[in-house]
């Protein structure tokens, strides 16, 4: 009764449980990206004073590049014919409406952090799995997600001047 017995399970292709785990991967990252505040707020179309015009137009075209970001990782996984699932928004943003742009960054960070977190261990996943297709995919999301973090913390500080009071 007190043998240890040791079990092995046989994977008959090791690789195609490596690429269905890559492919998981990506798919939560697909979610992430697809359903950020970013890509809420585009939809939700925030309010900006008309002087400030330009920082909106700016954070739409940071949602479109993140879009295509959604669209590279779709395409893969559709050449991969994987079930692709697209989540949902996050309950905690359809409570948000009439929002003005000026009072949403902090959550446009935060939830770009998670993006680029997940971004990450999907890299790590992929690697995992020497799934080199999706790493360098995802390596090429995450450099422009990065891209578009700074680029939101830019477009922050612009937006936080031009509301500032005039003395």
């Amino acid at each position: 009764m007190g043998d240890d017995v040791a079990v092995t399970f046989r994977i008959p292709d090791g690789r195609k449980l490596m690429s269905t785990l890559s492919n998981s991967a990506l798919n939560r990252v697909l979610i992430d990206l697809g359903r950020s505040f970013l890509q809420y707020i585009s939809d939700a179309w925030p309010w900006v004073d008309p002087q400030a015009q330009s920082v909106q137009d700016q954070v739409m075209v940071i949602s479109a590049r993140q879009r295509q970001d959604v669209a590279d990782i779709v395409a893969l996984l559709n050449d991969r014919e994987q079930h692709i699932d697209f989540g949902t928004f996050p309950t905690e943003y359809t409570d948000l409406q009439f929002l003005a742009l000026d009072s949403i960054f902090d959550m446009l960070h935060k939830s770009q952090s998670i993006v680029c977190g997940s971004i990450a261990q999907g890299i790590s996943e992929a690697t995992a799995a020497s799934d080199s297709e999706a790493v360098d995919l995802l390596m090429a999301v995450q450099i422009r997600q990065n891209e578009a973090s700074a680029s939101l913390k830019e477009l922050h500080a612009e937006l936080t001047k031009k509301s500032a009071p005039v003395a």
